[in-house]
């Protein structure tokens, strides 16, 4: 007979005793295959294996994960080739807050991340393409010392890295920490050409800018744990996260005019100094019940703050000052988390969680902006004070059920409600605004073995996206120069509706023993209200901002191969092809902003003694997209080459030595504006650099 089906859960304490529903763990190689739940698990040792800096490296070969953004430079997580929102990224199970950056987690501190490609009533509903959970050091070893101090060295720029982990345990108590701390420098240069053409095709307007945006990131992160074995098998568990980063960048712009008029600053410098501050907290209660049911609690508290001066210096075609703009701004996100699940077993092959799930966040942020003229003196500015708070409260049922030896059946129910109230300081301002949106999501997953151990998996779906605060008040943030069609203004819109989606997934899972594991998958999604930024100009000023803008189809299928050859070879690849089409926009390109059509990836590792060496090749397609009728976008493939070689001298210490983007391709990404009056484009030209990174590793 085959095990109850398992569901997602918080971790727990891993001297804790773990009963057989609800579950999910990498502890098993065969995990993913007993799950009724789908979702791909990625261990420690896995994000570990190449050596990457970030997070967003480590993930982008797995298979359906695209990330945005320069090759080497890192960027925003997707799943599906879906960005803006539509993947949920949760840390411990809960989701970040507004601002966050994987680019705070490091590697060295993260236990697994779970890749969940259809939703669970659980968790948030709010990942139309899929949910990332990021899940931190937990693993608890008997006085544990482990030292690993790196240098990566990028584009004549040193990055040190210092990592030190350390454990204990005894017959009650246990702990772990995990710290990491680094000094990131950066020298990233690119090319702006701006180009206008009237409808006969003569170039009106020629523009080149060089710029460089060059910076020094110190970063600090702390990831303890403690846990305590209390009386009658219950278990108490602290998690605490901190991450700490001063930000020192600066960009030089220098604009050459080959045909038509300058900007207003055609040269000019901007400083960007700011201190973020993450901190988290979470307290989770295990109580076991009689009859094998369980009750678990959990509180948490969470702040994420930055504050920070922006400094923008415009000067004219001689590099005399012309002009002055200041930005003091301090951002703060406060929130404090209660949840609960009831798990109960029905008998041997069935199982009922219930659950609830209450979210208070607090957002101030004060943001003072000031102008000043060639001479010094101020001419204007702004106080875009506000405060916002966004409750949420959510309710969930999920039935688990081994209907046969062969077939498990999961069904789930959440509602969630959202709630969200801003208030501008100075009175009558155009901020103000009250949301509330409340969602009905259920869920169905299933999965039938065949006779030979494969797997069939089907799941159906409703998940929503809820339109991010930034987006829903209505304040304009400018940009300092140049604005036109292809570089306007930004501003928000507070009559945003969630989408709202209804998805269709599908698989066949093929497993050859050993770990080897060929699988294709596919999924549908139909996003009703699905918002659209939308261009318009406004007293002679360029402005976007979002839309609500019909329904929209995406549908896509993914393949993936595991082949461990032999004890000393493992192959592994994946692909997935991507499409979308909004009702709303013509044709052709009518995609989704921003979806990636197709990743692919491919993937070597053999060992022999002390020795492993390695390496990957990751292939992101890009292309035009079509916004509306009159805008639209481009940009090109991505392509990486990843080596690495891991030398263990002895049971203690291990060397490890990776290069990355070593194929050094250069990046570009073009927006286009057609009216009556001709074409305008804007292009902007990176190139990149390959990144080497040496890694010591020491048990102490």
């Amino acid at each position: 007979m085959q095990p109850m089906p398992q569901a997602p859960q918080m971790p727990e304490s891993p001297e804790s005793p773990e009963p057989p529903q609800v579950q999910v763990s990498g502890a098993r190689a065969d995990q993913r295959q007993r799950e009724t739940t789908t979702s791909i698990v990625v261990s420690h040792a896995d994000l570990m294996r190449q050596g990457d800096q970030t997070l967003a490296d480590a993930l982008k070969r797995l298979p359906g994960i695209s990330i945005s953004g320069v090759p080497g430079q890192g960027g925003q997580i997707s799943m599906r080739g879906l960005g803006n929102g539509y993947t949920q990224i949760m840390l411990n199970g809960e989701p970040v807050a507004a601002g966050f950056s994987l680019d705070a987690i490091a590697p060295d501190t993260i236990e697994r991340v779970e890749i969940m490609r259809s939703t669970t009533a659980e968790f948030s509903n709010q990942s139309v393409a899929g949910a990332i959970n990021i899940i931190l050091k937990k693993a608890v070893k008997r006085d544990q010392r482990s030292l690993s101090a790196s240098v990566a060295r990028q584009a004549g720029t040193t990055t040190p890295a210092l990592t030190a982990q350390l454990s204990d345990q005894s017959d009650a108590y246990s702990y772990s920490l995990a710290a990491t701390l680094t000094r990131k420098r950066n020298e990233r240069p690119f090319t702006d050409i701006e180009e206008q053409r009237d409808t006969s095709g003569a170039l009106t307007l020629l523009r080149r800018t060089p710029q460089n945006e060059s910076g020094r990131t110190d970063a600090l992160t702390l990831a303890p744990r403690v846990n305590w074995a209390l009386a009658g098998g219950d278990t108490l568990t602290w998690q605490g996260f901190a991450n700490l980063r001063r930000v020192d960048n600066q960009n030089r712009a220098d604009e050459t005019t080959l045909t038509g008029g300058a900007s207003e600053y055609p040269h000019n410098v901007s400083d960007f100094v700011a201190n973020f501050v993450m901190l988290r907290s979470d307290v989770n209660w295990t109580h076991l019940l009689t009859g094998g049911a369980k009750l678990e609690m959990k509180l948490g508290a969470s702040t994420n703050r930055r504050s920070g001066t922006f400094d923008f210096n415009g000067m004219d075609a001689d590099g005399k000052p012309a002009g002055r703009h200041h930005v003091d701004s301090g951002p703060t996100e406060n929130s404090v988390t209660a949840s609960g699940t009831y798990r109960h077993p029905v008998g041997e092959r069935h199982a009922i969680a219930l659950g609830w799930d209450l979210n208070r966040a607090v957002r101030r942020e004060d943001r003072d902006e000031s102008l000043f003229d060639a001479n010094g003196i101020r001419t204007g500015g702004s106080n875009a004070d506000y405060r916002a708070n966004v409750d949420r409260l959510a309710l969930f049922a999920q039935d688990e059920w081994q209907v046969t030896e062969r077939y498990s059946l999961y069904l789930g129910l959440r509602h969630e409600r959202l709630d969200t109230a801003s208030r501008a300081d100075a009175a009558n301002a155009p901020d103000a605004l009250d949301t509330s949106s409340s969602v009905w999501s259920p869920s169905l997953q299933s999965r039938y073995t065949l006779a030979n151990k494969d797997v069939l998996r089907l799941a159906l779906s409703r998940t929503y996206k809820a339109p991010p605060l930034l987006k829903l008040v209505p304040r304009r943030y400018t940009n300092d120069n140049n604005n036109n069609p292809t570089n306007p203004d930004e501003q928000g819109n507070p009559n945003l509706r969630p989408e709202l989606a209804w998805g269709l997934d599908a698989a066949y899972e093929h497993y050859l023993g050993g770990g080897a594991l060929l699988s294709v998958s596919t999924y549908l999604r139909r996003i009703r209200d699905v918002t659209q930024t939308r261009l318009f100009e406004d007293d002679g000023v360029w402005v976007e901002a979002p839309f609500n803008s019909g329904n929209a189809s995406v549908r896509g299928i993914e393949l993936e191969a595991k082949l461990p050859l032999t004890k000393t070879l493992d192959l592994r690849a994946n692909l997935a092809r991507n499409w979308s089409r909004v009702d709303s926009v013509p044709g052709p390109d009518n995609r989704l902003e921003t979806q990636t059509p197709l990743t692919a990836n491919a993937g070597i590792d053999y060992r022999w003694s002390s020795l492993t060496v390695g390496g990957s090749l990751n292939y992101q397609a890009a292309g035009p997209v079509r916004q509306s009728s009159q805008v639209f976008f481009t940009a090109s493939p991505k392509r990486e080459l990843d080596v690495y070689a891991l030398w263990k001298a002895d049971a203690k210490t291990q060397l490890r030595i990776a290069a990355s983007n070593l194929l050094r391709q250069d990046a570009s990404e073009a927006h286009y504006y057609v009216d009556q009056d001709g074409t305008r484009r804007r292009t902007t030209a990176t190139p990149t650099s390959a990144t080497l990174r040496i890694t010591l590793e020491r048990q102490l």
